[in-house]
Protein backbone atom coordinates (compact mmCIF):
# COMPACT_ATOMS: atom_id res chain seq x y z
CA UNK A 1 0.00 0.00 0.00
CA UNK A 2 2.86 2.39 0.73
CA UNK A 3 4.07 2.27 -2.87
CA UNK A 4 0.62 3.17 -4.18
CA UNK A 5 0.36 6.10 -1.75
CA UNK A 6 3.81 7.38 -2.77
CA UNK A 7 2.84 7.10 -6.44
CA UNK A 8 -0.30 9.21 -5.89
CA UNK A 9 1.46 11.84 -3.77
CA UNK A 10 4.34 12.13 -6.26
CA UNK A 11 1.75 13.16 -8.86
CA UNK A 12 -0.13 15.72 -6.79
CA UNK A 13 2.65 17.25 -4.67
CA UNK A 14 4.61 20.14 -6.13
CA UNK A 15 7.76 19.17 -4.21
CA UNK A 16 7.58 15.58 -2.96
CA UNK A 17 10.51 14.74 -0.69
CA UNK A 18 11.05 11.14 0.27
CA UNK A 19 12.63 10.30 3.62
CA UNK A 20 15.73 8.14 3.64
CA UNK A 21 15.31 5.31 4.38
CA UNK A 22 11.60 4.89 3.58
CA UNK A 23 8.95 2.24 3.02
CA UNK A 24 9.61 -1.05 4.78
CA UNK A 25 13.08 0.19 5.74
CA UNK A 26 11.84 3.52 7.17
CA UNK A 27 12.27 4.49 10.80
CA UNK A 28 9.37 4.12 13.19
CA UNK A 29 8.02 7.32 14.72
CA UNK A 30 7.68 5.51 18.10
CA UNK A 31 4.06 6.52 18.56
CA UNK A 32 2.39 3.16 17.92
CA UNK A 33 1.85 0.11 20.04
CA UNK A 34 -0.29 1.97 22.55
CA UNK A 35 2.41 4.52 23.42
CA UNK A 36 0.23 7.59 22.89
CA UNK A 37 -2.75 6.43 24.99
CA UNK A 38 -0.36 5.80 27.88
CA UNK A 39 -0.50 9.54 28.41
CA UNK A 40 1.81 12.16 29.90
CA UNK A 41 3.95 9.81 32.02
CA UNK A 42 5.17 8.10 28.84
CA UNK A 43 5.55 11.23 26.67
CA UNK A 44 9.20 11.88 27.58
CA UNK A 45 10.12 8.37 26.46
CA UNK A 46 8.09 8.78 23.22
CA UNK A 47 9.91 12.02 22.43
CA UNK A 48 13.33 10.49 23.09
CA UNK A 49 12.53 7.38 21.03
CA UNK A 50 11.10 9.54 18.24
CA UNK A 51 14.19 11.72 17.87
CA UNK A 52 15.46 9.49 15.06
CA UNK A 53 12.24 10.18 13.13
CA UNK A 54 12.41 13.89 13.98
CA UNK A 55 15.97 14.03 12.59
CA UNK A 56 14.82 12.15 9.49
CA UNK A 57 11.98 14.63 8.94
CA UNK A 58 14.28 17.61 9.46
CA UNK A 59 16.76 16.22 6.90
CA UNK A 60 14.08 16.38 4.17
CA UNK A 61 13.49 20.10 4.68
CA UNK A 62 9.80 19.39 4.12
CA UNK A 63 7.17 21.70 5.58
CA UNK A 64 4.29 19.21 5.25
CA UNK A 65 4.56 15.64 6.53
CA UNK A 66 1.98 13.09 5.43
CA UNK A 67 1.26 10.45 8.02
CA UNK A 68 -0.39 7.15 7.14
CA UNK A 69 -2.06 6.40 10.45
CA UNK A 70 -3.45 8.31 13.40
CA UNK A 71 -0.74 7.15 15.82
CA UNK A 72 1.94 8.45 13.44
CA UNK A 73 -0.08 11.64 12.93
CA UNK A 74 -0.23 12.38 16.66
CA UNK A 75 3.37 11.34 17.33
CA UNK A 76 4.84 13.37 14.45
CA UNK A 77 2.77 16.38 15.51
CA UNK A 78 4.24 16.05 19.02
CA UNK A 79 7.74 15.54 17.58
CA UNK A 80 7.31 18.68 15.48
CA UNK A 81 6.60 20.69 18.62
CA UNK A 82 9.26 19.00 20.75
CA UNK A 83 12.07 19.43 18.20
CA UNK A 84 10.82 22.68 16.63
CA UNK A 85 10.59 21.16 13.14
CA UNK A 86 8.29 23.83 11.71
CA UNK A 87 6.11 21.23 10.01
CA UNK A 88 2.43 20.71 9.36
CA UNK A 89 1.15 17.15 9.75
CA UNK A 90 -1.50 16.00 7.30
CA UNK A 91 -3.31 12.79 6.44
CA UNK A 92 -4.09 11.63 2.92
CA UNK A 93 -7.72 12.51 3.55
CA UNK A 94 -6.84 16.13 4.38
CA UNK A 95 -4.71 16.46 1.27
CA UNK A 96 -7.43 15.04 -0.96
CA UNK A 97 -9.99 17.37 0.63
CA UNK A 98 -7.77 20.37 -0.17
CA UNK A 99 -7.31 19.48 -3.84
CA UNK A 100 -10.76 18.10 -4.56
CA UNK A 101 -13.30 20.30 -6.29
CA UNK A 102 -16.80 19.84 -4.88
CA UNK A 103 -19.67 21.83 -6.39
CA UNK A 104 -21.43 24.01 -3.79
CA UNK A 105 -24.70 22.10 -4.13
CA UNK A 106 -22.95 18.84 -3.19
CA UNK A 107 -21.06 20.14 -0.16
CA UNK A 108 -22.20 19.00 3.28
CA UNK A 109 -24.14 21.63 5.16
CA UNK A 110 -23.12 22.85 8.59
CA UNK A 111 -25.50 22.08 11.46
CA UNK A 112 -26.64 25.72 11.69
CA UNK A 113 -27.53 25.73 7.99
CA UNK A 114 -29.47 22.49 8.35
CA UNK A 115 -31.38 23.79 11.38
CA UNK A 116 -32.16 27.09 9.58
CA UNK A 117 -33.41 25.10 6.57
CA UNK A 118 -35.67 22.99 8.78
CA UNK A 119 -37.16 26.16 10.26
CA UNK A 120 -37.98 27.50 6.78
CA UNK A 121 -39.62 24.23 5.77
CA UNK A 122 -41.78 24.29 8.91
CA UNK A 123 -42.95 27.83 8.09
CA UNK A 124 -44.01 26.84 4.57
Amino acid sequence: MADEARFIISHIAEDFREMTPHGNEGYCCSGGGGAIPMGPPFKKRRMEAGKVKADQIRATGAKIVICPCHNCYDQCRDLGKEYDLGIKIMSFKEIFEEIMYIPEELKAKEEEEMEAGEGKEAEE
